[in-house]
C-alpha cells in the first residue's frame, strides 16, 4: 500500500485541475445555456436556434481531424481564449451571422479544452478511485449547476444578457491565470482514424449516448422556451436539474467503487432514463408533468455518465485516444440527435401543428437512444 505522502501531489495536481475546471464551468452555467433564450430574444426563431447548436458540434466533428498533437495546458488555454472570444462577439447583435461564427469558436473551444482536460483528468486518477472520482467531477458540475443557472436568469431579467456575458468573459479570463498554478502536463497525440480502428466495440454505445445529449441539449432549451415566461424561470428549471444531477452523482459514485460493478447501473439507469425521457414526450403539453420527468430523466443519466465515462477509459489503450474518441463519437451523436429535432420543427411548421409536437418526437427519439445505449453495451460486452 502505498505510504500517506506517494500520492499527495498527485492528489494536489488533480485538486488544482477541479479547481480550475470549477472555474471555467462558472461561464458554461452563466452563459453557454442562456445562449437559446439569448438567440430568441434577439429574433431568431426555432430552426436558427438549431443551426446554431449543429454548427456548434459539427464544428467539432470537422476541427477534430485537423488535430494530431496537443499541448495539453496550451491547449486548454487556446480553448478558454475562443469560448471568451465566442461571448465577446455575442455582446451586442448587429448581424445574424454573429450567432453562427460564435458557434464555430465554441465547437473549437470544445475540441481544444475538453479532449485535453479530460485526459489531464484521467492521467492523475487511479482505476480504483475512477469511478467516484468521475462522479465527483460530474457532482461538481450539478452543484454548480443547481445554482448558477438560477443566478444567470435572475441577472438576465434584471440587468441583461450583456452583463452575464460581461462575467463569463471576466470569470475565464481568472482561469487562464489560475491555470499557471497547474504543473506541467505535457503533449498528447490526437489520431482519429487510427484510434477509431482500435475501438471499435465503443462507437454504438457512444454514439447512442451522443444522440440523447444532442436531443436533449437542444430540446430541453427550445421547450422551455415554448413553456416559460422569462430567464428567471428559465434558469430555475436547469438549477432544479442540476440539484437532481448532484444527488444521482454521488450515489453513482459510492454504488461503484464498493462494488466494482459496471453492468447493472449502466443497464438500469439507461433504461430508466429511456423510459422517463419517453414520458416527457408525452409530457409536453403539461409543463407540472414535463417538469417531473425531465426531472427523472436527468437524475438517471447524472448516475449513467461516470460509468459510460470509466467504461470508455477502460476499453482504450490510453487516456488520450479514450478522451479523443468519446468527444468525437459523442459529438457525432449530438449532430445527429440535433437534426432529428430540427428535422420534427421543420416538419411541425409543414404540417402547421405547435412546435411542441416536434419536441414529442424528439424526446421519444431520445428514450430509444438510452434503450440502444444499453444494448450497445450489452453487445459490446460479449
Amino acid at each position: 500500500m502505498d505510504s500517506p505522502g506517494t500520492n499527495y501531489r498527485p492528489r494536489r495536481q488533480l485538486s488544482w485541475l477541479l479547481a480550475f475546471q470549477g472555474i471555467c464551468y462558472v461561464a458554461e452555467q452563466l452563459g453557454w445555456n442562456f445562449i437559446f433564450l439569448y438567440a430568441f430574444g434577439q429574433g431568431f426563431d426555432y430552426v436558427g436556434i438549431s443551426i446554431y447548436f449543429l454548427i456548434e458540434y459539427g464544428s467539432c466533428v470537422v476541427f477534430i481531424p485537423l488535430v494530431k498533437r496537443l499541448d495539453i495546458l496550451k491547449a486548454m488555454r487556446g480553448g478558454l481564449a475562443l469560448r471568451m472570444a465566442a461571448f465577446a462577439l455575442l455582446l451586442q447583435i448587429f448581424w445574424w451571422g454573429q450567432l453562427y461564427i460564435a458557434a464555430v469558436l465554441l465547437g473549437a473551444f470544445v475540441t481544444l479544452f475538453w479532449i485535453p482536460y479530460n485526459t489531464r483528468y484521467l492521467q492523475l486518477t487511479q482505476d480504483a478511485n475512477r469511478a467516484q472520482s468521475s462522479a465527483a467531477l460530474f457532482s461538481m458540475f450539478a452543484v454548480l449547476g443547481a445554482c448558477l443557472p438560477v443566478v444567470g436568469g435572475i441577472l438576465m431579467q434584471l440587468y441583461s444578457f450583456q452583463l452575464v456575458l460581461v462575467i463569463c468573459i471576466a470569470v475565464l479570463a481568472g482561469a487562464i491565470a489560475l491555470s499557471g498554478s497547474l504543473a506541467p502536463a505535457g503533449e498528447m497525440t490526437v489520431e482519429i482514424l487510427p484510434m477509431l480502428k482500435r475501438t471499435r466495440r465503443l462507437r454504438p454505445l457512444l454514439l447512442a449516448e451522443g444522440f440523447w445529449q444532442g436531443v436533449f441539449w437542444l430540446g430541453v432549451p427550445l421547450g422551455l422556451i415554448m413553456a416559460v415566461s422569462g430567464s428567471g424561470e428559465y434558469g430555475a428549471f436547469y438549477s432544479l436539474f442540476g440539484v437532481l444531477g448532484g444527488a444521482a452523482s454521488l450515489v453513482a459514485g459510492r454504488w461503484s467503487d464498493r462494488t466494482r460493478a459496471r453492468d447493472l447501473p449502466i443497464y438500469a439507469s439507461a433504461a430508466a432514463g429511456g423510459v422517463f425521457s419517453i414520458l416527457a414526450a408525452l409530457f409536453v403539453p403539461s409543463i407540472h408533468m414535463w417538469t417531473l420527468a425531465l426531472s427523472l430523466v436527468y437524475f438517471s443519466i447524472y448516475i449513467l455518465w461516470p460509468f459510460t465515462f470509466c467504461v470508455v477509459n477502460e476499453l482504450s489503450t490510453s487516456a488520450a485516444e479514450a478522451m479523443t474518441v468519446r468527444e468525437f463519437l459523442t459529438n457525432v451523436g449530438r449532430v445527429g440527435g440535433g437534426m432529428l429535432v430540427l428535422g420534427a420543427i421543420l416538419a411541425a411548421g409543414a404540417m402547421s401543428v405547435s412546435p411542441a409536437a416536434a419536441l414529442t418526437v424528439s424526446f421519444a427519439g431520445g428514450g430509444v437512444a438510452l434503450f440502444a445505449l444499453a444494448g450497445a453495451y450489452r453487445l459490446m460486452k460479449r
